[in-house]
């Protein structure tokens, strides 16, 4: 990946992140963070991951991230402000991202596993 790629992503991400947290839509009830941006090669499209804060099967995370795609357009306009020098705005395509819930996960499962371990040993 070029550095001029690699750059717009991580300034991608920070903007994306501010866009985000300015929204004000009643449907956005939970945290929302930008976790990763990936811009393609040919600078069309862009998925967007996103980690959103709430249990995971939670309907509000649902609403949440649907809310999200549904704004895909208008925060691409925003972004348009920031980014005034390139081209064209990428696409963006908008992906959950549950590795810290998932990460989580595993820690509790680890912890569980080493106290029914050391209840064994005792």
């Amino acid at each position: 990946m070029s550095y001029r790629v690699e750059r717009l992503n991580s300034e991608m991400r920070k903007e994306l992140s501010q866009i985000i947290a300015k929204l004000k839509d009643p449907r956005m009830t939970e945290m929302v963070s930008v976790t990763s941006v990936n811009v393609a090669k040919d600078l069309k499209t862009a998925k967007v991951r996103v980690e959103i804060f709430g249990n995971v099967g939670d309907a509000k995370v649902r609403e949440t991230f649907d809310t999200l795609c549904r704004s895909a357009g208008f925060i691409r306009k925003e972004l348009s402000k920031a980014f005034h020098d390139l081209r064209t705005i990428p696409e963006l395509t908008f992906l959950m991202d549950n590795s810290l819930q998932y990460s989580a996960q595993i820690d509790r499962i680890l912890e569980e596993i080493k106290r029914n371990d050391d209840h064994r040993d005792h």
